[in-house]
């Protein structure tokens, strides 16, 4: 995207609009999710809510949201092949939420994992021990990207040392490219990953996502926490 400086400007402002809105819904959600309701459901919620704020579509294959929950949290595919599921979820249940809403071009990105224990939504470390270590290594490897990454390193170098990074932790990466993230920008099909094969410098995007899914290898439980990041003066930062 080649933006002069005050159409850069206007970009960032709108694109920290619709992460705030992402983020915001991704709060609101929260009193939908009970016992007894789907996937499918709670796409739909997230989709009224984000409409309700102002989203102008839906990046995604104009999917609004990826909703994971119960057999399904290990599950990875791309927006053109993803169904919400119709099954109800259940009282110690965990739900993981990816959303993809744009206002004017401008795309927001942010996933969340959810916990239900005898019924109620509670924090990670109510929900369990395992729980808990997913989290806690989340929230790790966001740290450390925050740590290491520098504008003239490669998207594959990345790759490398946050891979090393979840291995360990104990984890796995469960995506089906392998990959740790996305740069954020106008074309869905022109995205640069944080994989293996990417040699583009980070700071040849305007901002990019890290969205580890990652499981203990041979557990029914995955986690998701996603946030979208930008260089400011040489040091990354949250968007």
């Amino acid at each position: 995207m080649n933006l002069s400086p005050a159409n850069m400007s206007d970009a960032l402002l709108t694109y920290g609009k619709v992460q705030a809105m992402a983020r915001n819904t991704l709060g609101l959600i929260k009193d939908f999710i009970r016992p007894g309701v789907t996937e499918a459901q709670i796409m739909t919620e997230c989709r009224r809510l984000m409409d309700a704020q102002g989203a102008t579509g839906y990046w995604w294959f104009d999917q609004p949201a990826l909703v994971l929950a119960g057999r399904r949290l290990r599950d990875s595919m791309e927006g053109d092949e993803y169904e919400p599921a119709h099954d109800p979820i259940t009282d110690n249940d965990m739900v993981t939420i990816d959303l993809a809403p744009e206002i004017e071009g401008c795309w927001g990105d942010c996933a969340r994992s959810f916990f239900l224990k005898d019924g109620q939504l509670v924090g990670a470390a109510a929900a369990g021990l395992e729980q808990s270590e997913g989290m806690a290594a989340e929230a790790e490897l966001h740290r450390y990207m925050l740590e290491i990454a520098r504008p003239e390193m490669r998207f594959q170098e990345l790759h490398s040392l946050m891979d090393a990074r979840v291995r360990s932790l104990g984890f796995e990466n469960l995506d089906f490219l392998a990959n740790f993230g996305h740069n954020i920008g106008d074309d869905l099909h022109a995205r640069a990953f944080i994989d293996a094969q990417c040699t583009a410098r980070l700071d040849s995007v305007l901002m990019f996502t890290l969205e580890p899914h990652i499981a203990k290898r041979g557990s029914s439980l995955a986690f998701k926490y996603e946030e979208i990041y930008r260089f400011e003066s040489g040091r990354l930062r949250l968007l």
